[in-house]
């Protein structure tokens, strides 16, 4: 009887259940994960590195509450959409004209999602763990309350919206909207859905590992002279030519006391062959021991990988653009990915164990990998009454509460401003806003 090859995308997943309250996707190895739609809290260009710092002790107290044999795996999705905003009918004719401008108008959205693994153990079959069940349980509510305690926007993901998220990223398409699929074609250099183009980054070559010396949750960039804190993957926001952009990174928490015994028998080999190179190695060893003494941090295996998505024709300069950056942040991605569609298909939502160990897993420090994780959002309509719009840096319409006062988030009790600007500006167009807003009650 003749065998059915088996596909590239058969078996990835082997149940999506609700259970115990959560909705819970397991991997084809028996992995069970539970996905977080989330909105990173460091608004774009806030220019505050305290608040980098902050989400950044989040994403550790995360880690350590997981403990080993977890996994956090976070998405963040730069898609291009279409501007839209519903306009009632009986609105007044300059707000119709207004909104009518903009119409259509291209920008980028971020959708970030975080999801939590647990490992199962390597055997030939998967066993059923009544206590690992309920841990994993537990611990997924635990994430839930830090989440909710530091005022981070999130939910956890139903079952139609698990389902719909894995298919989308599989056709790789998030715009608002329906999408179909289409056929893959893998190549050593990118896979081929139809027109478009998939390629993978990843951050690093363990070969050979080139990352900055020192590492930071924000790095420093100029605008007109003045220094600001931003992401170190901002960057990612503007990649040209591209219609879709997933930056996924995982985070793997192996057993502690295995991995320190290893480090402490590689520090010994290294030091019974004194040349400079074993004894560079056995010092950064050492330094790497020491710090696991002195400070609540743990060794993880880690993964970063960059996908975008663009026209056929446009592969090279994607790429450079995307080397360039990286390259200003001390950072050179990986030459040898040559297994596209193995990377495509271990960056799958809860796929976060499927990584070859031998070659795409590096070992560092918890709190230099929560270092490379993806902390910004773009600046959102505020919720007040007084709903007067202003473009933000991506030429779209946003609602500002101008006073300050009478928005959900209050800055101020008090508020006194001034408008100023050349001729022909808007002033008086501003200014017909907001007498309306304040003296008509118009909203």
């Amino acid at each position: 009887m003749a065998r059915m090859k088996k596909k590239a995308f058969d078996g990835l997943y082997a149940q999506l259940e609700e259970a115990d309250g959560n909705v819970v996707l397991f991997s084809a190895k028996g992995e069970a994960s539970v996905i977080f739609e989330m909105t990173n809290p460091v608004q774009q260009l806030c220019t505050d590195s305290e608040q980098y710092l902050l989400f950044q002790d989040v994403l550790s107290n995360i880690v350590q509450t997981l403990g080993e044999g977890y996994a956090l795996q976070k998405q963040d999705i730069f898609c291009k959409q279409s501007y839209h905003h519903d306009v009632p009918e009986d609105a007044p004719f300059l707000t119709r004209c207004y909104f009518k401008y903009f119409e259509g108008r291209e920008f980028t959205e971020i959708q970030t999602y975080l999801i939590v693994t647990q490992e199962v153990q390597r055997s030939q079959f998967v066993q059923y763990d009544p206590k690992k069940w309920l841990d994993f349980h537990a611990k997924v509510s635990k994430v839930d309350d830090i989440l909710t305690e530091k005022h981070i926007r999130h939910r956890k993901l139903g079952k139609e919206e698990v389902n719909e998220y894995c298919h989308r990223f599989m056709a790789f398409n998030f715009r608002h909207g329906p999408f179909s699929m289409t056929n893959f074609k893998a190549s050593d250099e990118y896979l081929k859905i139809g027109e478009r183009v998939i390629r993978s980054f990843p951050l690093v070559d363990i070969d050979e590992i080139n990352l900055p010396s020192v590492i930071k949750p924000y790095t420093q960039t100029s605008i007109n002279g003045y220094g600001i804190a931003t992401d170190l993957f901002s960057f990612l926001t503007n990649v040209p030519h591209s219609d879709c952009v997933i930056f996924n990174q995982v985070i793997q928490i192996p057993e502690q006391r295995k991995l320190l015994r290893k480090l402490e028998a590689k520090a010994k080999r290294h030091g019974s062959m004194p040349d400079p190179s074993n004894k560079i190695a056995k010092a950064d060893i050492e330094e790497v021991l020491e710090r696991l003494a002195i400070d609540s941090t743990m060794l993880v295996y880690s993964n970063f990988n960059i996908l975008v998505s663009c026209p056929a024709d446009k592969v090279t300069p994607v790429t450079s653009f995307l080397e360039t950056k990286l390259y200003e942040c001390g950072i050179m991605p990986s030459r040898t990915a040559y297994n596209q569609l193995e990377l495509f298909t271990d960056s799958f939502p809860g796929n976060a164990y499927t990584f070859n160990p031998d070659y795409d897993l590096f070992l560092t420090l918890s709190d230099a990998a929560l270092c490379f994780f993806f902390k910004e959002r773009m600046k959102a309509s505020e919720v007040t009454p007084l709903t007067t719009y202003y473009t933000d840096r991506q030429g779209l319409p946003v609602c500002i509460d101008f006073t300050g006062k009478e928005g959900k988030v209050k800055m101020t009790d008090n508020a006194n401003f001034f408008c100023i600007g050349p001729s022909g500006s808007g002033k008086s167009f501003h200014m017909h806003v907001i007498w309306t807003k304040t003296h008509r009650n118009e909203r």
